[in-house]
């Protein structure tokens, strides 16, 4: 069948440059694809020695020595690359295919050539080995394991961590599907539908944990990042699995809930018994207040056994909220005003209006601010109504451009100057407090009623928490 084609028409057919050499490498037929790819001239192409073409540049001794043993030896030359560089065209990439053909009757030897320009395919594959090699060296960089899996999640590259902190080799790890790895360790269910299902729909999934022991180092607590890349070209999808290993973490956190856990329960078992002792003493102060004739000695009693139930009120309140080192603002000082009106002992107690926002506060700020409370008010109980009782206590506090406004105020007969109240050291424990809580207090009275106004900074609301 062959026999009966024109040779010519062959050749024209062909897409690689073809050259007819001589047994001395004289040039007898070159076709039209090679003076186009090689922009020469075919008068002085035709019947020129091989080397002596664009003025030399086609004497390259790669060729020439592989021409040589194909002539000597009857070898073919298949696929050889070479690399060369043209004055009038550049640098070309050319893949040579030789075979060594006897013409019938005379038995002259000739050469087939057959030329094929790869530049653009050999700069292509030079340039995806240096990305892939650049892309190995970032991975090998990466100090947590990372996996680069295809869209079937057979892993395409292992980062040498991912080696050593699961204890397995390349050859056990690279062409593999993931859920197939050393005995089925990453078959994970959760995993495995992360990956396939909704890595591809969202993209990437940050901070997966998962706990899952493994044959060769133990039960591990692993944090999953995976992310998908497209990479255009060639329409491939990858998958990057990016591990970070939160075992050391997961034991130390948990260390340390319980440490704290530990320690609340025995700052909850202070607080029971502190509480229980102030009561212990508030009740053996009652005991000999009720034994004391003098009345100014039975009233100090009082007070002193009210300031300790100031004190008792707040370790109360921690106990109930199941705090250790704050309590509730409002929560605490209502309950404290509360206590105070009802224990006045008075036949028709004021009415008792109260306004706190709702703020944390500190163990150190909330005794020295109840003792404050309960100094005031206690006066107010005490000498703001007449003998037939009512009126109005109130008790304010919020905050205001990162201050405390606490007010104590009563619509009572005012403040008696000339009263001895207390022999005055209800005033100075006042005024101790307030500085402790480096707070101003501002006092107005008049036939109206009597206001107490401290104001603190914001900051001792949060000292200590």
């Amino acid at each position: 069948m062959l026999q009966q084609i024109e040779p010519s028409e062959i050749v024209a057919t062909l897409r690689e440059n073809l050259l007819v050499l001589t047994e001395d490498l004289t040039v007898e037929y070159a076709n039209d694809r090679f003076f186009k790819t090689f922009e020469v001239d075919k008068d002085e192409t035709i019947g020129a020695p091989l080397t002596e073409l664009g003025n030399g540049k086609w004497n390259i001794s790669t060729l020439i020595n592989e021409l040589g043993r194909i002539l000597d030896h009857g070898q073919t030359v298949e696929d050889l690359e070479v690399d060369h560089v043209f004055d009038h065209i550049g640098r070309r990439v050319m893949r040579l295919n030789a075979r060594k053909t006897v013409r019938p009757g005379n038995g002259s030897r000739r050469i087939l050539l057959a030329i094929q320009d790869v530049t653009a395919e050999s700069d292509a594959a030079t340039e995806l080995e240096r990305e892939r090699l650049l892309s190995t060296g970032i991975v090998d960089t990466i100090r947590e394991p990372l996996l680069v899996l295809d869209e079937r999640l057979g892993v395409v590259t292992a980062s040498r961590a991912f080696y050593s902190t699961f204890h397995v080799t390349e050859r056990q790890t690279l062409g593999r599907r993931l859920d197939d790895l050393g005995n089925g360790q990453w078959a994970i269910p959760e995993l495995l539908d992360l990956l396939i299902h909704v890595v591809p729909k969202n993209t990437s999934v940050e901070d997966f944990e998962v706990r899952h022991t493994f044959p060769e180092i133990g039960e591990r607590n692993i944090l999953l990042n995976a992310r998908k890349v497209y990479r255009e070209g060639n329409h491939t999808h990858m998958l990057l699995l990016a591990m970070h290993d939160v075992t050391d973490r997961r034991r130390l956190e948990a260390e340390r809930e319980h440490a704290l856990a530990s320690a609340n329960r025995l700052l909850e078992e202070l607080n029971h018994r502190v509480m229980n002792s102030l009561a212990m003493i508030g009740g053996i102060i009652s005991m000999e207040a009720r034994k004391i004739s003098d009345e100014d000695a039975q009233a100090a009693f009082i007070r002193l056994r009210a300031r300790l139930d100031a004190v008792g009120r707040l370790y109360k309140t921690l106990s109930r909220s199941g705090a250790v080192d704050h309590v509730d603002a409002a929560q605490y000082l209502t309950a404290l005003a509360e206590d105070l009106v009802m224990s006045s002992g008075t036949v028709k107690p004021p009415q008792l209006k109260i306004a706190i926002d709702k703020l944390p506060i500190s163990t150190r700020t909330a005794v020295p601010l109840g003792l404050v409370v309960n100094e005031l008010m206690t006066n107010s109980l005490k000498y703001a109504f007449d003998e037939n009782g009512g009126g109005q206590l109130n008790l304010t506090m919020s905050v205001q451009d990162n201050e405390s406004h606490l007010t104590i105020s009563d619509d009572g007969v005012g403040i008696d100057v000339e009263a001895r109240v207390d022999s005055g050291l209800g005033q100075r424990l006042t005024e101790a407090f307030t500085t402790q809580l480096d707070g101003t207090m501002t006092t107005t009275s008049n036939a109206s009623g009597t206001q107490h106004k401290l104001i603190f900074p914001i900051n001792a609301f949060r000292e200590g928490l």
